[in-house]
């Protein structure tokens, strides 16, 4: 990226628009994405080696009516590309799911050849003659006029064909002809039908995700292919009470509440995994690779929060405060470690990660954090907490802890960093890293649109490529991708933290961005600092000179240790919790 040419010189609005031009053609050029992150890097920075903020600061980006309009313009074609790409006519050729284009004025039909093969039918046809059960097809006409009057939505169906009881599921959304010019645009109504195939490859995913028995990954098998309890029972030789109960088990064990929403949640991980094939999960009696929040607490004000409890139940207390990235997972060895040396660890999904509810207003966001993990922990102890921060959670950690007061009994900060200084920390930064940290600042409804560019084009690839371009200034965590009791938790990570849309992503950052130096110095409890000499986010000496200068804590350094350091050196980051808990 050089200083000398392009947008670099140009002024704000001309790197704005260029800005913009890249953000349009993102939905219609997936693989240039790349191109997006370097125009944005311009538009917050002179240039790469010279990281002066440009002008950006004394702009009113978050009252600007006419980028607001830009942003919704992108974020639409986004979701219309999306539906397009499934649905169109002519974008059909390597479809991964049944598709539907109806008219609303006639409710006649088109569908891809997968839609003829999976309702034997030759389109066009009557929405009418579409060969489903009849409760289906209305719940599938009902959802597509609610879709047709509010747009894109997150509601999904279950619907089964007339000659079989297999289920499958149904998404719609409004999709507008591109072949059309502007003025007479017409829309439609795309429905997209998920009829997996459940192969050993997702149902194995599915059972590490959710931590299943083989018995149950049986029983989840045959419920999403829309076996009732009594045929399950049947088929198995079981009693159908028996089946009831492992289907609870499944449902807790996954955080959902009913079979639709398992239905959903397991073929959205199904749909990553397959097809692709590289990871080659086997249902065994072997031990699982990591533990996942699995449990449900709902507070006295009726917030969702998920969370996991992992360890000794009536152990000594560690909060966890997960990072952005990694989520509050742990390996399983790291687990039978917690159970044998005595300690209970808690570590709850922030709001809008996994399944924890969103704050109804983001303004709030960071109290309720706080909230959150105060009502969980009050719930389970009245006893000292020791507070974990990882990484990017270390702003709230620090606020939680001095709302324990004196029921704070340690702090042990891994990876966690320190207040970032704009001037002195971004070199050492990624892109995307350096991007995120202008954005939540100075831009943060550019950077959800941007993070919602990145989440739609780079996982249509995978997750390990889009892990890798996470990583991609630090080769210790890329090459770290292929340890298989590493990449598990990278993916489970990334899945919680894109399940619930942007918004928590860009608010979590923000927090972190802020200046939360009075929170970390506020704290009187002992704290324990341990860091990599390779973390890619903030050097090690810029934390050795902040913690030397303003608090004289203890800080280990983890030779090699990076962005996975948590699971790369596992052992000396749970001593240092270890020593904190019994201290």
């Amino acid at each position: 990226m050089s200083s000398k040419t392009g947008p670099e010189k140009a002024t704000q609005s001309e790197r704005l628009l260029h800005l913009l031009d890249k953000a349009y053609e993102a939905p219609f050029q997936p693989d240039n994405f790349h191109e997006l992150m370097k125009a944005a890097h311009n538009f917050y920075f002179e240039s790469w080696d010279d990281l002066s903020v440009t002008d950006i600061k004394s702009a009113n980006f978050a009252n600007d009516s006419t980028l607001a309009s830009h942003l919704n313009r992108i974020e639409l074609l986004i979701r219309e590309r999306e539906l397009e790409n499934r649905s169109h006519a002519t974008n059909l050729n390597k479809p991964t799911l049944i598709a539907l284009l109806i008219n609303p004025d006639t409710w006649i039909c088109e569908g891809n050849h997968l839609a003829a093969e999976f309702f034997g039918q030759r389109f066009p046809c009557a929405f009418k003659e579409l060969k489903l059960e009849k409760s289906s097809l209305n719940q599938l006409k009902k959802m597509a006029q609610r879709a047709l009057s509010s747009g894109f939505n997150n509601e999904i169906c279950r619907v089964k064909r007339s000659d079989t009881s297999v289920a499958s599921l149904a998404k719609c959304g409004v999709w507008i002809n591109p072949e059309e010019n502007e003025a007479n645009q017409k829309k439609g109504l795309a429905v997209s039908i998920a009829h997996f195939n459940w192969t050993p490859n997702a149902l194995g995913f599915c059972q590490s995700m959710f931590q299943l028995a083989d018995s149950e990954t049986s029983v989840l098998a045959a419920l999403l292919n829309g076996k009732t309890q009594a045929e399950i029972a049947a088929e198995r030789g079981r009693s159908v009470e028996t089946i009831k109960a492992q289907a609870k088990s499944i449902l807790r064990k996954s955080g959902c509440s009913k079979v639709s929403d398992l239905m959903v949640l397991a073929t959205t991980y199904g749909l990553l995994v397959d097809p692709g094939g590289e990871r080659n999960f086997q249902t065994s009696d072997k031990p699982l690779d990591f533990a996942r929040p699995d449990k449900i607490f709902m507070s006295k004000d009726g917030r969702k929060i998920s969370y996991g409890i992992h360890g000794d139940t009536n152990g000594q207390v560690v909060l966890f405060v997960h990072g952005l990235v990694h989520g509050p997972f742990f390996p399983a060895d790291m687990i039978a470690a917690f159970k044998e040396d005595g300690l209970t660890v808690i570590a709850p999904s922030r709001p809008g990660f996994g399944l924890s509810d969103p704050p109804e207003n983001w303004k709030n966001f960071d109290e309720i954090v706080i909230q959150d993990a105060l009502s969980l922990l009050n719930a389970k102890t009245e006893g000292p907490v020791t507070v974990v921060a990882h990484q990017g959670g270390v702003s709230h950690a620090c606020r939680i802890t001095n709302a324990l007061g004196d029921r704070a009994k340690n702090m042990v900060m891994i990876g966690a960093g320190i207040p970032i200084d704009e001037k002195r920390h971004l070199e050492g930064m990624g892109l995307q890293t350096r991007i995120a940290a202008m954005g939540v600042k100075y831009t943060p409804r550019l950077l959800e649109t941007m993070i919602r560019i990145g989440i739609a084009n780079e996982l249509r690839r995978g997750v390990k490529p889009y892990l890798h371009h996470l990583f991609s200034n630090s080769p210790i965590d890329q090459n770290l991708l292929d340890d298989p009791n590493i990449y598990p938790i990278c993916e489970a990570g990334i899945l919680h933290m894109i399940e619930q849309g942007p918004k928590a992503m860009v608010n979590d950052g923000s927090a972190a961005m802020a200046d939360w130096s009075g929170d970390l110095l506020s704290i009187t409890c002992p704290v324990i600092w341990v860091h990599g000499t390779m973390d890619p986010i903030m050097r090690l000496d810029f934390v050795l000179e902040y913690v030397g200068q303003h608090r004289g804590d203890p800080v280990i350094e983890v030779e090699n240790g990076a962005g996975n350091m948590h699971l790369s050196h596992a052992d000396i980051c749970y001593k240092a919790i270890l020593d904190a808990a019994r201290n």
